[in-house]
């Protein structure tokens, strides 16, 4: 068994278990963040974070099980006192209302520049209307307190 903190080789690792398995693609997005902000973010073909309201302009990679010499995204930044991060799975763009109509980037981009909280954004996917998973994590960098050795 392989352990690992760094998202590249815990991707790349993902892959190869998956490659060769029948329908067993994923999208997959992992990041390491440090102490001092700095952030490493592996991607394999998911939709991109969204960093104080906007999408991140990350390069798209394929999903995870597609090949085993597949090549990720890799974004690296910092991530400043206040900043926020959201990441959320594809079904919350995806989400349909009965119509047929997509939640879309669009709608997902008003509402994580308006909305506090993850479980605002996950509750309106799903009041549109879930098909499928829906997922949202939402990191916010604070001061980090420094505990003085009594």
């Amino acid at each position: 068994m392989e352990w690992s903190a760094d998202p590249i080789v815990v991707l790349k690792a993902l892959n190869r278990l998956l490659v060769g398995r029948k329908d067993a693609q994923a999208t997959c997005l992992a990041l390491r963040i440090g102490a001092n902000g700095d952030v490493l973010l592996a991607n394999a073909g998911h939709i991109p974070p969204y960093l104080n309201g906007d999408p991140m302009p990350i390069e798209g990679a394929l999903p995870l099980g597609m090949s085993l010499d597949m090549e990720l995204s890799i974004t690296r930044f910092r991530l400043a006192e206040g900043d926020q991060l959201v990441l959320m799975s594809d079904g919350i763009v995806e989400a349909m209302d009965a119509a047929g109509n997509l939640f879309g980037f669009e709608r997902v981009h008003e509402l994580v520049r308006k909305s506090k909280s993850a479980a605002e954004v996950a509750s309106a996917a799903q009041k549109f209307g879930q098909e499928d998973d829906i997922s949202v994590i939402s990191v916010t960098r604070t001061h980090a307190m420094k505990h003085a050795l009594v």
